[in-house]
């Protein structure tokens, strides 16, 4: 049990990645984690506000997560690979599945 709630201490902060949109161009999305204890919580921040994650879990070194966006309903599965690492995967997507790694922002 000790083991997973200092792994899940290193989900908090501030994640960055860069996306490819719609339109071909780069964009920059920014995820932010909270964890206490086994409770995850979190959002993603847009220029229109955040987005709130729903179904949020944990599990030592694995996060799950969902987001909705208007009708849309993403799924979200990662894996912390270090300390400034996860590997995100957008599963069962309305856009396909998607992957993409977040880096810790200092």
């Amino acid at each position: 049990m000790i083991a997973a709630v200092t792994f899940a201490a290193s989900f908090d902060g501030t994640w960055l990645t860069k996306v490819q949109g719609q339109d071909g161009n780069n964009m920059e999305l920014t995820y932010v984690f909270k964890t206490d204890g086994d409770k995850f919580t979190g959002s993603m921040k847009t220029p229109n506000g955040d987005m709130p994650l729903s179904n949020a879990k944990i599990d030592g070194k694995n996060i799950s997560f969902e987001m909705s966006f208007g009708d849309m309903k993403m799924k979200y599965t990662g894996t912390l690979k270090d300390d400034d690492t996860i590997a995100l995967k957008m599963v069962d997507s309305p856009m396909g599945d998607m992957e993409m790694t977040l880096k810790r922002q200092k």
